[in-house]
């Protein structure tokens, strides 16, 4: 059921591997190089920033912190769904962190009321990590050999947002969720400038914090 939950948001994923995987090509990295930081580092975005820091001969320190900082979005995930893994044994555990990614978390945190165990939850999930990292390392290594194969011609810049989109909305289920959503994505225009691309961990804390102050107010 995981696998199945995010093959719609693979038409954004491929056109996304496929731009990563020529921009490995045109740094000229070797293919095993280009594979090797494709599965350790795991994460298009930072990827795409260190890699155009690297090619700019940038000192390794901001490479590194600069990709650090992209994915501190990651704690945010892997606290909201650490609590399913909690029976789960260390290699479980290790490969959820390893391959969690955006598009997993958000069939995740949709698809909540299907699963109504932890154990259910994290069938679930891997399901979605392993159809994410198929589609993502063929479309990389597709990338790679014949370049950023998506024609211009389609815009397909904006289906991995339009992707996102379409699996938030199920989940407006009351005037509160609406509410957060809302202010989320008016705080992301607001600080969509912050330097190192931090404005979205800036925008997931606050719309945290409003989602909690209304919760408390709901309860009082």
């Amino acid at each position: 059921m995981g696998f199945r939950s995010v093959l719609p948001i693979i038409s954004g994923v491929i056109p996304f591997g496929a731009i990563m995987g020529s921009v490995f090509a045109e740094a000229k990295l070797t293919f095993w190089q280009a594979m090797l930081m494709n599965t350790t580092v795991y994460a298009g975005a930072s990827q795409l920033a260190t890699i155009e820091l690297m090619t700019s001969k940038a000192a390794m320190f901001v490479v590194v912190g600069t990709g650090l900082i992209i994915n501190l979005r990651f704690l945010l995930y892997s606290a909201a769904i650490s609590p399913h893994l909690k029976d789960s044994g260390p290699l479980t555990k290790f490969f959820c962190a390893f391959t969690l990614t955006d598009q997993s978390y958000a069939a995740v945190s949709a698809s909540q009321e299907k699963c109504h165990t932890n154990d259910e939850m994290v069938q679930f999930y891997l399901g979605t990590a392993v159809c994410m990292f198929i589609a993502w390392h063929s479309s990389v290594i597709l990338g790679f050999i014949f370049g950023n194969f998506a024609p211009a011609s389609l815009s397909l810049d904006y289906a991995i947002p339009l992707s996102f989109v379409a699996l938030m909305i199920p989940t407006l289920k009351n005037k509160s969720y609406v509410l957060v959503a809302g202010f989320s994505s008016l705080a992301s225009l607001v600080f969509v400038g912050m330097p190192l691309k931090t404005g979205i961990i800036v925008t997931a804390l606050l719309s945290i914090l409003l989602a909690w102050f209304i919760i408390k107010r709901n309860r009082s």
